[in-house]
């Protein structure tokens, strides 16, 4: 290695669909003179830290750029990067190593001896090389300019552990990326990878069917850096969510990619039989059987509210509108939600929050001076005016503050000096026993305007 000469050059920033990187470029000089260029795609601070996500990924132009389907580079490449945006920071290094080492040309003639029946190792060794002939010392070297300490690799390849290894990088953990295709089977890749080059599958049977580790944790958070802490949810909930998962799968089939759950713990914190809950169900396409089974939920489940969209609709959301899904359960399937919308967007979200509900405060207090008005209807309407200041307003102001959303009033009232915000809280939370008085409810409601028209005054 230490014969290995390699230089930075220069690193600019690099917007992607899958995440902001910067990225770097270095120069390795070959014996011949030549130079050959390899690349570090990097997210956050990750200078002198360790378990840093990392993964290392030798180039396949015909897998990564035309996404052919013979290899799964390209959707490991994605995959890692979007692992990597959920972390929020992380390492890609992508090596000038195309086809494990012997070129594109070769690569492509070892595709022709695929289609004539050989396997990936088999072609090659036919062509006259090594099975891999791949070097991980350029990472190495790589890692050291970045400091990293120590690494969390995505990878099959228990040869790259080992290259790392070997070089003085700890690995921390190995994680899998295992990802089939709907439209090539892999399982014969998967197994020639497995008995040949040093890569590892969980239970790879005859039937290739592919384990592909744990399943997550029962009602998972969507995205657990942004909340103040976890709140478990009650059983009576958690037996709702299992019922409509299943009612989801039997109706949607595989048309449905994701169910999100926001219920009691997540808006507001009223108790099971006092709340509607509400499900977002992401969609790969919208039909007729989707419109039809969604108001078929609705009968079946009178309570509960349920907004749908597909995937490409949710990615043409604006920035800001996007909150909703990160402040939520996964009940079922997977979709990337992406980085949770950013500090502008946060405060946008406040402001248009904060005009809604001030511009629904007074005329409610003017009706409260009308004796003919029906009181009852009235307290109603208020309540749900000040849970919006509760879960829509101050909770959103509370995340852009502190960087944590509330999950209920007790971590809001955690996060808060103010007696205003105090004041209105404790309203809500005495609604439940029946010993909050209409004038009380009106306080709660002054002060609301109040807390609003301060912001709104001092909102740059």
């Amino acid at each position: 290695m230490s014969d290995l000469q390699l230089q930075e050059v220069i690193d600019v920033e690099m917007p992607t669909s899958l995440g902001v990187y910067q990225l770097h470029l270095f120069e390795e000089k070959l014996e011949s003179g030549d130079v050959k260029d390899h690349l570090a795609l990097v997210m956050g601070d990750i200078r002198d830290k360790v378990g840093v996500i990392t993964r290392v990924h030798s180039e396949c132009c015909t897998g990564d750029v035309f996404g052919c389907q013979r290899c799964d580079c390209q959707d490991q490449l994605h995959e890692s990067m979007r692992l990597i945006r959920k972390a929020g920071e992380g390492l890609l290094l992508y090596l000038r190593q195309e086809g494990r080492g012997i070129g594109l040309a070769n690569k492509l003639h070892a595709y022709r001896l695929q289609d004539e029946g050989m396997d990936t190792a088999e072609a090659n060794i036919q062509l006259g090389f090594e099975p891999d002939l791949r070097s991980y010392e350029i990472a190495v070297q790589m890692l050291k300019e970045f400091e990293v300490r120590s690494v969390r690799l995505l990878t099959n390849n228990m040869n790259k552990v080992e290259g790392l290894a070997s070089a003085g990088v700890a690995v921390d953990e190995r994680i899998p990326l295992v990802i089939h295709s709907a439209i090539r089977n892999r399982i014969s890749l998967f197994r020639t990878k497995q008995q040949k080059l040093g890569h590892v599958f969980d239970d790879l049977d005859e039937k290739g069917v592919l384990d592909t580790g744990p399943t997550h944790e029962k009602l998972p958070l969507s995205y657990p850096d942004l909340f103040a802490a976890d709140v478990s949810l009650p059983q009576e909930t958690l037996d709702l969510c299992e019922k409509i998962k299943q009612s989801c799968a039997e109706k949607f089939g595989n048309n449905i990619q994701s169910v999100l759950f926001q219920g009691s713990n997540m808006r507001g914190d009223g108790n099971l039989h006092e709340s509607d809950f509400d499900y977002i169900l992401i969609f790969e396409e919208e039909t007729d059987e989707v419109l039809e089974g969604i108001s078929e939920l609705k009968v079946q489940y009178s309570k509960c509210n349920f907004l749908f969209l597909t995937g490409d609709e949710y990615h043409a959301y604006p920035e800001p509108s996007r909150l909703q899904f990160f402040i939520s359960r996964k009940v079922m399937g997977e979709f990337d939600l992406g980085l949770p919308p950013g500090r502008s967007a946060l405060h946008q979200t406040a402001l248009s929050y904060a005009v809604q509900i001030n511009n629904t405060i007074r005329p409610l207090l003017f009706e409260f001076l009308d004796p003919s008005t029906d009181q009852d209807q009235l307290l109603a309407r208020a309540h749900v005016c000040l849970k919006r200041v509760d879960d829509c307003f101050l909770r959103v102001l509370t995340l852009l503050n502190t960087g944590k959303y509330p999950l209920n009033r007790s971590q809001l009232l955690m996060h808060t000096t103010d007696n205003a915000t105090a004041e209105v809280l404790d309203i809500l939370n005495r609604w439940y026993g029946g010993t909050v008085t209409v004038r009380e409810v009106c306080e709660a409601l002054k002060t609301s305007e109040k807390v609003l028209h301060d912001f709104l005054t001092h909102s740059p």
